[in-house]
């Protein structure tokens, strides 16, 4: 019992890395948001590492700044509706055939899980994000910058009675980028800039506990009784665990703009990975018929009894957790050609290195004796691709208008997808205006919508009792994803 009820209860915690947290419903592959600017969305992003329209373009390459004059201040608001709704649900308790460590054979059935919903509504939930940027004129040539954004985050929320609750209930992401700038022009055709990040990162996440099933395994693994086929989990008998944890952690951004005319802009981006080490602390809630019958045992005489019941309080004690969880690197590069005086085309490719997240690891803090062990799951993302292309009319008034279409592969491998994270690869298409009312001032607005390829989830939790997999049990479904994005910006210039 000692092995299996400390892994069944600590799995809770691998979420606490926080892929699990906010991948299915980012405004990017993964749980990355690209969704910086108002401007930008109207055109798919296509050409914001060379400059894109306006100083929001800094968030990718901070050498852009040199494209600008005088000072600047932007804020921004974009509004993410995603929907995800996963159909044709079915999950089932794990079947395992094995030998206890007394010799005696052990024989849990697989059994439905049935007791609750096997469709969902929509378990993604509705963001706003914030963008501010400000931009100082030192000189002609030396540009100063301040940006706060949201790169990474949001949330999924599932009934917590779902038939797929031991793999997750709620998974919830913030992140707060705050990054002061520098840029400088070299001569007419060669600009550098670079920035230093400051990241602050919050999670939540929750899920159930298959209590009855992790007590028939420890039972027959203390020799005290036979194990008989499994009824359906019960809801009276789930526990239930929540993490939370925040960090702060730094890192920088590197950028070069390369202008051989005046029509032509050519710009390098690169964002550093971020190392964040989260501390928090995981807290467990066990039902009263489950913990008066772990006292029993407590209380039994029965040595083994009274073993299985320290285990069981030691593997489900609140305390601190830490995690490490590297956020990745993005290398972007965008092209923007002035077709001429009122039209100009635009491009941009960018790779996250999401390859560098290979494995969830959550330590505790109150491992004595090894009551709850590291945490691991394996992850083995992939490298993820962007490209767009854009165009962007300014036929001469106060109008400007923007189209773009770009495609954005997931890192998510098919085996490796969870109900925390159903990412696909999306397309965008994405229109956009801008009106500027005075010399001084203007606004932007896009609009994006993805389309989303559905994704299946099928896991299975192996037939080895002492996994920390073991007690989630199996589930498979398809989800059905699409994501609306709306960006509002104004500018003032002064």
């Amino acid at each position: 019992m000692a092995r299996h009820s400390r892994a069944s209860v600590s799995m809770t915690a691998l979420a606490l890395l926080l892929a699990a947290a906010a991948a299915p419903r980012a405004g990017a592959s993964g749980f990355q948001l690209r969704d910086q600017s108002g401007s930008g969305q109207g055109s798919a992003y296509a050409g914001i590492s060379a400059g894109g329209s306006d100083i929001s373009s800094m968030f990718f390459n901070p050498a852009t700044l040199t494209r600008f004059s005088g000072n600047q201040l932007q804020f921004g608001l974009t509004f993410i509706q995603p929907t995800s709704k996963l159909e044709g649900a079915a999950a089932s308790r794990s079947a395992v055939n094995t030998v206890n460590g007394f010799g005696t054979p052990v024989a849990i059935a697989s059994t439905p899980i049935n007791d609750g919903p096997s469709n969902t509504g929509n378990i993604a939930k509705s963001a706003t994000l914030p963008t501010l940027y400000a931009m100082c004129s030192v000189s002609e040539d030396l540009k100063l910058g301040l940006s706060v954004n949201v790169p990474f985050g949001l949330t999924t929320e599932y009934d917590p009675n779902w038939i797929g609750r031991y793999q997750a209930v709620k998974s919830h992401l913030e992140t707060l980028d705050i990054t002061p700038t520098v840029a400088y022009r070299v001569d007419q055709q060669w600009s550098f800039g670079a920035a230093f990040v400051a990241r602050r990162a919050k999670a939540e996440l929750s899920q159930r506990l298959d209590l009855d099933s992790t007590a028939q395994i420890g039972v027959a693994f203390a020799n005290r009784a036979s194990v008989v086929p499994l009824p359906p989990p019960s809801l009276a008998t789930d526990g239930s665990a929540t993490i939370q944890g925040s960090s702060w952690a730094y890192g920088y951004k590197l950028g070069v703009l390369f202008e051989p005319s005046e029509t032509l802009h050519i710009g390098l981006g690169y964002q550093s990975r971020i190392r964040e080490t989260l501390k928090g602390d995981a807290t467990f809630s066990i039902p009263a018929s489950v913990a008066g019958v772990v006292q029993n045992f407590a209380l039994s005489g029965d040595p083994n009894l009274m073993g299985l019941a320290s285990n069981f309080g030691k593997g489900t004690a609140d305390g601190p957790v830490s995690a490490v969880l590297r956020l990745p690197a993005t290398l972007s590069l965008g092209v923007s050609y002035d077709v001429s005086s009122t039209f100009s085309l635009a491009a941009e490719l960018a790779q996250t290195n999401w390859s560098t997240f290979k494995e969830l690891r959550v330590k505790f803090a109150n491992n004595v004796g090894n009551s709850q062990p590291d945490s691991v799951t394996t992850e083995n993302w992939k490298d993820a691709l962007f490209v767009s292309l854009g165009a962007t009319c300014h036929p001469g008034t106060a109008w400007t208008y923007r189209a773009g279409l770009a495609l954005d592969k997931t890192p998510v491998t098919a085996g490796y997808r969870t109900p925390r994270i159903p990412d696909a690869d999306r397309t965008w298409l994405s229109l956009g205006a801008s009106y500027q009312f005075t010399p001084a001032f203007g606004v932007d607005a896009g609009y994006s919508h993805l389309f989303c390829k559905d994704s299946t989830v099928d896991l299975t939790s192996g037939n080895d009792p002492l996994s920390p997999n073991f007690t989630r049990g199996n589930l498979s479904g398809t989800y059905k994803n699409s994501i609306d994005i709306l960006a509002l910006q104004a500018r003032y210039s002064f």
